[in-house]
């Protein structure tokens, strides 16, 4: 039977040391905590300021999109297969530059069909005229048949033009939604011809003609549903889109000077307010919004189309006014105060605050022109300069200017 070893007096020893050591971190760990909630805070830095009547603006701030104030979203008007695309994203082009083309072997063909019934109606309208026993109602009809079919003509060529897209404004292509090979449908129908069966039975040679008619006044292809094919856009003018609320929407008006700050970046370009609308948009549960547009008045690199880009508008000027920095308004027990230095104290005097303007605040009664308060003062913490090491691995002085020898 294998018998434990019994306990030296070192092992007791040296588990009394531990609980002991244990004991006094425990101490250690209570007493910094005791310290650090016993400490009185550090006062917050302040400063003394004066209310002043100052020149104030009231201005709106707004969010929106920007655009260009000349955008052309130009698409086929008649139906074919896309044969030829020149039309590059970012390339510039001309008012009347073509983009793209179709093929126009059917457009050409219903030209040639037009112009063969324009010279059927013609010859059908001389016949009646030359004829013995025709009557007034005939010649009337043949008329119309010519002016109908010359109006055919007319409604075939331009369809043939349309087989060629070309740019209505100067500019840059900045969409192109289409491929070549891509089937288009087009956004107009040619209108059926006359009926030239109308001119009675002693003209019922040319009767068939009719027939050709109605073959070029098949049914056109719908319109596309999407998008332009094209999108053509002048890039020297920008607006911006937006939106104001219903409690900004009355101070809002056409004509209000802005200044738009695209997202991420620090640039400011003038602006003007061009249009505000008062039907609102928004959806079910939210918070009514309205149009408003800018025009931006000052060309700029940094504006792109659809980025997003806040504004302010200025929305009118209050002269006079008694102001404070909003530093120096004080919340006690839900009441704006603020403290007026009274030899080595203060005194807290209960104020009535109006708008707000930036950085400064209208007070309506309370204090007077003139007037020492104190103010909170901002303090700005920055990082510590990263050391730099000179040659050899010496610590060197992040401070370009030298340091003065000792």
């Amino acid at each position: 039977m294998k018998q434990s070893r019994p306990r030296t007096p070192w092992s007791r020893r040296r588990r009394v040391l531990t609980i002991g050591a244990v004991l006094v971190v425990i101490a250690l760990i209570a007493g910094v905590v005791w310290w650090n909630a016993s400490r009185a805070p550090a006062p917050q830095p302040t400063e003394v300021v004066r209310a002043a009547r100052t020149t104030e603006t009231t201005t709106v701030s707004l969010t929106g999109v920007l655009a260009p104030q000349q955008q052309a979203n130009v698409s086929f008007a008649v139906a074919g297969t896309v044969t030829s695309i020149a039309a590059r994203v970012g390339e510039r082009v001309g008012r009347g530059t073509e983009l793209a083309q179709i093929d126009d072997r059917d457009l050409r063909n219903a030209v040639t069909l037009a112009e063969a019934q324009l010279s059927a109606a013609r010859a059908q309208l001389r016949t009646a005229q030359e004829a013995r026993a025709v009557t007034a109602a005939q010649l009337a009809a043949g008329r119309a048949a010519v002016e109908a079919s010359e109006a055919s003509v007319e409604q075939a060529r331009s369809r043939l033009a349309d087989a060629s897209l070309t740019s209505p404004i100067d500019g840059v292509i900045a969409q192109v939604s289409i491929e070549v090979g891509d089937q288009v449908s087009g956004s107009a129908g040619l209108a059926g011809g006359p009926d030239l069966s109308s001119l009675g039975g002693g003209l019922s040679g040319l009767s068939g003609l009719s027939g050709l008619a109605g073959s070029l006044g098949g049914a056109a292809a719908p319109a596309a549903s999407g998008g332009a094919h094209i999108v053509v856009i002048a890039p020297g003018a920008w607006k911006l889109d937006a939106q104001v609320g219903t409690a900004d929407l009355p101070s809002i008006k056409p004509g209000q000077d802005a200044i738009v700050t695209p997202t991420g970046t620090s640039i400011n370009v003038a602006a003007v307010v061009d249009t505000v609308g008062i039907v609102a948009s928004a959806s079910a549960g939210q918070a009514a919004t309205f149009p408003v547009t800018l025009k931006i008045t000052q060309p700029s690199d940094a504006l792109f189309s659809g980025s997003d880009a806040d504004a302010l508008v200025t929305t009118g000027t209050v002269e006079g006014v008694l102001t404070v920095p909003g530093e120096a308004i004080w919340l006690e027990q839900g009441e704006s105060t603020v403290r007026r230095p009274k030899g080595s104290t203060h005194e807290v005097v209960t104020v009535t605050t109006g708008r707000r303007f930036g950085d400064r605040v209208e007070i309506l009664s309370g204090i007077g022109d003139g007037d020492e308060l104190i103010a909170r003062r901002s303090v700005v913490v920055t990082r510590p300069p990263r050391p730099q090491f000179g040659p050899g691995g010496a610590l060197a002085s992040p401070d370009a200017t030298p340091t003065a020898p000792r």
